[in-house]
């Protein structure tokens, strides 16, 4: 029980620091410090750790263009990343791939596209590398409900059920396409229904608690390696900031988005720092965030 606490309480640590170092790239986005759009994710930090901590060493992921969360729980540093946007030698890929394509090899982030649908079958290919050549580990497609419209999604679930891949297709859906929400502008997709059609497991994900992901995923990471089956996993979350930069109207933009009113974005259970919040002790949360703010970032 104690070694359980210790863990939830590192979980939880890393929620709270993906959180303010995305309040310190928003607060130079909206300085206009960097060189390349970014598109943040408030609101997308627990999965992102969780997956994080699902990784066994030779796992590999695969990103889209909303990369930050992810790309900063597996560096487990923000200069190198806040180095990649300015385009800096010291950025984690010296400075050539910017946001919407950066990778980080060494810590398994083995590709990222910035195109919509296209990293589906990429992922399918480096998982096919991995049965063929008989490696361990499995391969994680991050992609949204956006490109879940595109023909690669559909291809992706097919060619990884019939050839028995070590893939987990991990859908955030935060039910919005940049300004407009999915049910503005299509009918609904229901995936569960999809999967099935598939043969493939399929799992949803809710609450915005780190450490019921974390758990979840462990088991799910089990369950392709065992059965030998790519999974499907849904997670419902919100975007706490708009598509990518300033949009006028917004009271969620990241520019109206300000480090000095605390980490929490939202006081809701779309917020998953709020969420720990409630859940901690109030002590041990205000503990943790100090633990945080007194972070040495040299910037």
């Amino acid at each position: 029980m104690i070694v359980a606490a210790i863990l939830d309480l590192q979980l939880a640590f890393k929620v709270l620091q993906l959180r303010y170092w995305q309040h310190i790239v928003n607060e130079s986005l909206k300085k206009n410090i960097f060189k390349v759009p970014v598109h943040c994710a408030f609101g997308h930090e627990a999965i992102a750790v969780a997956v994080s901590e699902m990784m066994d060493p030779l796992d590999r992921l695969v990103l889209s263009h909303r990369n930050i969360a992810y790309n900063l729980a597996r560096s487990g540093r923000l200069q190198p990343v806040y180095d990649e946007y300015k385009h800096l030698p010291s950025g984690a890929d010296g400075g050539h791939l910017g946001s919407m394509n950066l990778a980080n090899p060494d810590r398994g982030v083995i590709y990222t596209s910035s195109i919509l649908g296209n990293n589906m079958p990429v992922a399918c290919g480096i998982a096919l590398g991995h049965l063929m050549l008989k490696r361990d580990g499995i391969v994680t497609a991050l992609t949204g409900d956006g490109a879940m419209e595109e023909g690669t999604f559909y291809e992706t679930l097919d060619i990884s059920r019939y050839q028995k891949l070590p893939l987990l297709l991990m859908i955030e859906n935060n039910k919005f396409a940049m300004s407009s929400t999915i049910s503005e502008r299509r009918v609904p997709i229901d995936v569960e229904s999809m999967c099935r059609a598939f043969g493939t497991p399929y799992f949803f994900l809710t609450g915005n608690l780190v450490f019921d992901y974390a758990a979840k995923l462990k088991e799910i990471r089990g369950i392709i390696t065992g059965d030998a089956t790519p999974a499907v996993v849904e997670v419902d979350l919100s975007n706490l900031n708009r598509h990518a930069g300033p949009t006028p109207g917004w009271p969620s933009d990241p520019m109206n988005i300000d480090l000095k009113r605390g980490l929490i974005v939202q006081e809701s259970a779309c917020d998953p720092v709020h969420v720990l919040k409630q859940k901690l002790d109030p002590e041990i949360f205000a503990g943790l965030e100090e633990k945080v703010f007194s972070e040495n970032w040299s910037g």
